[in-house]
């Protein structure tokens, strides 16, 4: 009986060093994605050398400035650029409820579409994308609190929006050869 004990501890461990030898073998072949590009460039240097033009509309002001200080740490006017992102949005706002008995929306949803085009120095186009966010808006009789809620909806989109572009970008670098 207790052959039968070893033997069975005997097949977990190799099972289990089988499984930690194929985790570390997989391991090795992963990169970091802000890390070197297959290139060898890093992957930050060439986000933050990317000028970003500026949008149409508040959510695209929103959006530049989140890609103007995600893509360049904050330090954008020092800064010599290779490439050039132009963006396009689009928002819309959808009424979600709607109060029966005054007619008017209770909550809504903002979505911002972004379509973006990174091109170099001599306009040839290197990427080609978009990018969406939606968020709730909850529309209040205050006149003040419902601005301030439009607002703070187009801030948390552009925000999420510019997280997926700069995510895309960095793919984009990461793996170009």
């Amino acid at each position: 009986m207790s052959l039968f004990k070893n033997m069975n501890h005997t097949k977990r461990f190799v099972v289990t060093g089988l499984a930690l030898f194929g985790v570390m073998l997989t391991t090795a072949c992963i990169r970091p994605l802000y890390g070197t590009s297959i290139a060898g460039n890093a992957v930050q240097r060439e986000l933050s050398a990317i000028d970003v033009a500026p949008i149409a509309d508040v959510a695209g002001h929103y959006l530049r400035e989140e890609l103007l200080f995600n893509l360049s740490g904050g330090n954008y006017t020092s800064l010599e650029h290779k490439y050039k992102l132009v963006i396009t949005t689009t928002e819309n706002t959808i009424s979600a409820a709607v109060d029966t008995t005054s007619g008017r929306a209770d909550a809504a949803a903002l979505r911002l579409t972004a379509k973006f085009t990174l091109t170099d120095l001599n306009e040839k186009t290197l990427l080609e994308s978009s990018a969406f966010a939606t968020a709730s808006i909850d529309r209040l009789s205050q006149r003040f609190a419902a601005v301030r809620a439009q607002r703070d909806s187009r801030i948390r989109v552009a925000k999420d929006v510019a997280e997926q572009i700069q995510l895309n970008l960095a793919a984009y670098f990461s793996s170009r050869s």
